[in-house]
């Protein structure tokens, strides 16, 4: 009953909140896969880093599950509950019943187990299979049975084509056999039996390595870790789950660390009288340490033969059992007899940390807008005739699940000059009727002269723009005929919520689109109302009014627009929506930072007094962001220079220490909002040096962009009044020259690239950038 309750509880831990976080670039490139054929699949991964096994489970659970979020990543659940399930069997296996429930309650209340079986990736299978693999090969070789023998090839070779660093396991497994054979009175017929067993696994995996070995990508993206730093993060990651700023939770996993070292030292104190508790003490031990150093050594930057990727927390997890079960066991030990109490008192500190991490991990879910507005809308708009270029193409997984239509990249780490716009776009440009243009953060990056957008610019007979929180999805029509639609939706679009809401004689309000049903404080709704005209009288009202309330009705954001077709609203090329034609209006509504969490409504009226009519609903959390005042902190330069918007600098603070080529300079910028500010802006900030750099093309040498403080705090959330501390970490070009440099910093849209004026006293744009601090640099 109790591992029932446990995996129970397990479940709903993993279940909490599966589908409030974005789709990042790995699970991107995973549904992009499932939703290729299995030979397809064989030959991507054949060329990738990963074998095939998990993309082909996606694969037909996609089948069944749909493309959403919840759908796909519920796979990586039961996966997890399944290993929990493992956990108990092995823990149970090597220790008792005991030691198997309290091992199943450890991984259940993991948060690194959590965290993974909540991502559509390979991890979480590859943990489970190793709990399984572990498993059957001490039963197989306590009971010498040819059934547990099977399962171990099965459970091994299905590891093998799940992550190549499943073999770590392998060698780990086959390290702890030695000591079987030592021990064994039939040497030969012990060798024969796990011979043979491993024979076994490679010749099921041999067809898959002949295959791939000769198209497998060598490639390194690692940089140097001390050993000491990834031993603590390892640690840190497997008592709390968390991976970041590990030197904070030492108070944490210390203690775990001496409960872990004494109950480790119990079981080999123990192992004396029992070989076959050594044994398997030694080859959970191995598996927690071995396959880690090889992670390790593997993340290390060489001379890369198959990859050296960045370490990440992910390649430890196939590992966490082990680390669990040693626990679990552990402490059952110094609990024997007498101690009982003490051990309930070591369950509780570990479980209590656990829970800790636990707790801090659910508030990091947070659904934001990024290309499930603009796929919408591309939705809603595109037809037949028209391309789709993603510019650039650096997250192109993410934009592909939400588009999983056909599309154009430009190359991200392509630069974009005028010949080489030309090249591209003419091939598309004089097949297709239009091109939408999906502007991404990293364009002008690529392109800073804006090259792609110029070209067609001029050859568009009609351009219509559509913004998404950092991005802009652009139509450029080449026909007539097109151009002539191109505000309307295709004839097949239709809203993903009915209404029907006669405003006035004139305008009935069909339904509507909201891509996203939850936010935060400060971030920005993206509300697409769909328009059909009832008749071709003239219109008795002068616009709409569209209201976000709260359960008492009171009103927390009010926007105004025109009505669909009006000239004076700029939206003379959406008439024509009558009959089985809608119109499509965007409206934005930018949540208050202040508004407090809860089910918020949509209202809408016909201006000027219109009745007003509720629909639909909307789950806003608050942004829990503690709010400063100019009084409660000391700036080092002050500096008071006002940005449009309503953006000012108070100052900074710069280290002063002379720095080396490759250094890193911190910089904290000092910000406040003097009234509030929709739009999100980035930061950038610059180092200049005195010499002109070929390799950037300018004279800088090192740089920071994003939104203010890591992009916790987009400038949408800022309060007024508000003061928000905007560190940076910027890394000098390693062969930056000696001399003199210079910090420049400044504020600019992310969809288009375009800065955000220094304004003088008397409001005017005086520049577009503020220069800081002057820094020393000193020669190799």
């Amino acid at each position: 009953m109790l591992l029932i309750v446990t995996l129970l509880v397990s479940l709903g831990l993993r279940v909490a909140r599966l589908a409030d976080k974005n789709v990042w670039w790995d699970e991107g490139l995973a549904a992009w896969a499932a939703r290729q054929s299995l030979p397809e699949i064989a030959r991507w991964t054949a060329a990738d880093v990963h074998p095939p096994l998990y993309f082909w489970m996606l694969h037909f659970w996609r089948l069944a599950s749909g493309d959403s979020e919840f759908g796909l990543r519920f796979l990586s659940v039961v996966i997890g509950v399944l290993t929990i399930a493992g956990t108990y069997g092995l823990g149970r296996e090597v220790g008792g019943r005991g030691v198997g429930t309290l091992t199943a309650l450890l991984m259940g209340l993991s948060r690194f187990d959590v965290w993974w079986s909540q991502e559509m990736r390979m991890y979480a299978l590859a943990a489970l299979l190793a709990v399984f693999s572990f498993w059957a090969a001490i039963r197989f070789w306590d009971r010498g049975r040819l059934a547990d023998g099977a399962l171990y090839v099965v459970f091994t070779a299905a590891g093998l084509y799940t992550l190549y660093l499943y073999v770590s396991v392998l060698v780990v497994v086959n390290l702890a056999w030695l000591w079987v054979l030592w021990r064994s009175q039939k040497r030969m017929r012990a060798l024969a039996q796990w011979g043979g067993a491993q024979v076994a696994v490679l010749a099921l995996f041999a067809p898959w390595l002949g295959y791939a070995l000769g198209r497998i990508p060598t490639w390194s993206s690692a940089s140097p870790v001390a050993p000491g730093v990834f031993l603590e993060i390892y640690w840190t990651v497997l008592t709390t789950g968390i991976s970041v700023n590990v030197e904070a939770y030492r108070w944490l996993t210390l203690p775990v660390l001496g409960i872990f070292l004494a109950g480790l030292g119990a079981l080999f104190w123990r192992a004396r009288r029992d070989w076959r508790a050594g044994r398997n003490v030694g080859m959970l031990l191995l598996g927690l340490l071995l396959p880690a150093g090889v992670v390790y050594v593997v993340s290390l930057p060489r001379e890369a033969f198959f990859y050296a990727p960045q370490l990440a927390p992910r390649y430890l997890l196939i590992f966490a059992p082990a680390f669990h079960v040693l626990c679990a066991w552990g402490v059952s030990v110094l609990a024997r007899g007498r101690l009982w109490m003490a051990g309930v008192a070591l369950t509780a500190i570990v479980v209590g940390v656990a829970c800790y991490g636990l707790g801090a991990y659910y508030p990091g879910r947070v659904m934001r807008d990024d290309y499930r507005s603009l796929a919408t809308t591309l939705d809603a708009y595109q037809r037949p005739g028209d391309a789709v270029i993603l510019y650039t193409d650096k997250d192109w997984p993410v934009f592909a699940y939400y588009h999983p239509g056909r599309w154009w990249g430009v190359p991200h780490a392509q630069p974009v000059t005028s010949a080489y716009a030309a090249s591209y776009l003419t091939p598309i440009w004089s097949e297709y009727e239009g091109i939408w243009l999906v502007v991404t953060p990293y364009a002008a990056a690529n392109d800073p002269q804006g090259e792609i957008v110029a070209w067609l610019s001029e050859r568009a007979g009609q351009v219509v723009e559509h913004r998404s929180a950092d991005k802009v999805l652009r139509f450029y029509a080449r026909t007539e005929q097109r151009a002539l639609t191109a505000h309307l939706p295709s004839a097949g679009a239709r809203p993903s919520r009915a209404l029907s809401i006669e405003l006035d004689r004139a305008l009935r309000l069909s339904g509507y689109d909201q891509p996203v049903s939850a936010y935060r404080s400060g971030d920005t709704i993206h509300l697409f109302l769909y328009w059909r005209a009832e008749s071709d009288d003239e219109r008795a009202s002068a616009g709409v009014e569209v209201s976000l309330l709260d359960r008492s009705g009171q009103a927390w954001k009010r926007v105004e627009m025109a009505l669909p077709g009006d000239p004076s609203g700029g939206n003379a090329g959406s008439q024509g929506c009558g009959g089985e034609v809608f119109c499509r209006q965007q409206v934005d509504l930018a949540i208050p930072p202040d508004a407090p969490g809860g089910t918020y409504a949509f209202a809408v009226r016909s201006l000027p007094h219109g009745e007003m009519f509720r629909f639909g609903r909307v789950l806003v959390r608050e942004s829990g962001y503690g709010a400063l005042s100019a009084t409660d902190i000391h700036i080092a330069h002050p500096v008071r220079a006002d940005f449009g918007d309503g953006i000012r600098l108070l100052g900074y603070d710069a280290g002063t220490e002379t720095l080396e080529p490759g250094g890193v300079l911190h910089l904290t910028l000092y910000w406040q909002a003097l009234q509030p500010v929709e739009r999100r802006y980035k930061v950038f900030t610059h180092v200049l040096g005195p010499v002109f750099n070929a390799e950037s093309g300018s004279f800088l040498w090192g740089q920071q962009d994003n939104e203010p403080a890591n992009g916790t705090r987009p400038t949408s959330t800022w309060r007024t009044d508000e003061v928000i501390v905007d560190e940076y970490a910027i890394s000098l070009h390693p062969q930056s020259p000696a001399g003199r440099y210079t910090v420049e910093i400044g504020l600019y849209d992310p969809a288009t690239g375009e800065r955000l004026a220094v304004v003088d006293e008397l409001g005017q744009a005086a520049a577009d950038h503020l220069l800081l601090a002057n820094v020393a640099v000193e020669g190799q």
